[in-house]
């Protein structure tokens, strides 16, 4: 591992499988944590049969195979946690514990030792021991909402937000016990729902619910997609600025709609669009950037997955990094985003082979940096 990374030292061993727990660790191994997968024997976690899915969120890890119904599994499962900061799990209330290894158990053991556990609903309430996917959390979360207003037979929303909502609330949770830890020397239990991770993202939307007053950005004409004449796609992002308004109509040459303040706009939604809209597929997307840069517009082309590794953006950022699989194949995978002026994020290397590390010391065994 690299050593001047800001979680540089950090230990974490983690059974939660498929997403939410993969991304939280994902993140945290990006950041220099030594990240210990325990998967099922024989299969492993859930989501390897989505190699490309597998790769992207486990890069960077190690692999041990362990079953916890086996008084030796269990006894060297114990021993990764001898030297572990943060247990992280993903299974339904109760069931780690009926195996002895719930957070009393094994606070009892390392009184130090960060517990964190990812579930549908948490640990408490009447919902807790309901199964559920990220479809189910959203709509019991209230992000699926809008769907109820349109085509709600139409395709589930492609951004799982239940499960990276989760998994960045366990990160969040996690680096906080961690740090409550410097201070008091005590681990503690980490208890993160994934539909409350849901409705927490919505907590501006359930604000406004109800109250009077002006209405969301959506509300805006010009707070929209448009098509191109090339077919190709742009944003524009006008919330409530009028002076952003007086631009886009000056630059669109529609002159008759400077001035125009927001309660007018707002209530002239459609139209107000169409007229926006008919300008924009006069032009490619190519001859609107320079206009649109050259007035300060908030605007922006709407990339496909495929368009991010040439964006030129994303590659000065150095937000995607190609990577040699096992198998010897290559992907794009997507590092976290923070960046830090005195620490580097951790070379990202393949997602480990299952069972790879049985028996590793732990220590300067990672494999070689792709």
């Amino acid at each position: 591992m690299t050593a001047n990374t800001a979680l540089a030292g950090l230990r974490i061993v983690s059974m939660a499988e498929q997403f939410p727990g993969p991304l939280a660790t994902m993140i945290l191994s990006d950041m220099g944590a030594d990240v210990i997968q325990v998967e099922r024997p024989g299969t492993g976690d859930p989501s390897r049969f989505l190699t490309g899915f597998f790769e992207a969120m486990n890069r960077g890890k190690r692999s041990v195979a362990l079953d916890i119904r086996k008084p030796e599994d269990k006894a060297e499962l114990l021993a990764l946690l001898q030297g572990a900061d943060v247990f992280l799990e993903g299974f339904r209330p109760g069931k780690l514990a009926r195996q002895g290894l719930g957070y009393d158990d094994l606070s009892a053991l390392f009184p130090q030792l960060v517990y964190c556990s990812i579930t549908g609903y948490g640990q408490t309430g009447p919902y807790r021991d309901r199964p559920g996917h990220d479809l189910t959390l959203q709509g019991i979360g209230g992000a699926l909402e809008e769907r109820l207003k349109g085509d709600v037979q139409g395709l589930p929303p492609s951004l799982l937000l239940g499960d990276n909502a989760s998994g960045l609330f366990a990160v969040i949770g996690i680096l906080s016990a961690l740090r409550a830890r410097d201070r008091t020397g005590q681990g503690t239990f980490v208890d993160i729902s994934m539909s409350d991770s849901v409705t927490t993202l919505l907590a501006s939307a359930v604000g406004m619910e109800g109250q009077d007053g002006d209405p969301p950005p959506q509300a805006e004409p010009a707070y929209d997609i448009f098509t191109c004449a090339d077919g190709a796609w742009i944003t524009l992002s006008i919330a409530h600025e009028n002076a952003y308004w007086d631009r886009l109509c000056a630059d669109l040459g529609l002159e008759d709609l400077i001035g125009m303040q927001r309660p007018a706009r707002v209530s002239q939604r459609s139209p107000l669009r169409d007229r926006i809209a008919a300008v924009i597929a006069t032009r490619t997307r190519r001859a609107w950037e320079p206009i649109m840069e050259a007035a300060g517009q908030m605007w922006g082309p709407v990339n496909h997955l495929a368009d991010l590794p040439q964006d030129p953006h994303i590659r000065h950022r150095a937000l995607l990094q190609e990577i040699t699989r096992a198998d010897g194949g290559t992907q794009w995978v997507v590092r976290q985003p923070i960046q830090f002026s005195a620490y580097a994020n951790a070379p990202l290397r393949r997602a480990p082979a299952l069972d790879e590390h049985r028996g590793a010391r732990f220590a300067d065994d990672m494999p070689p940096e792709s």
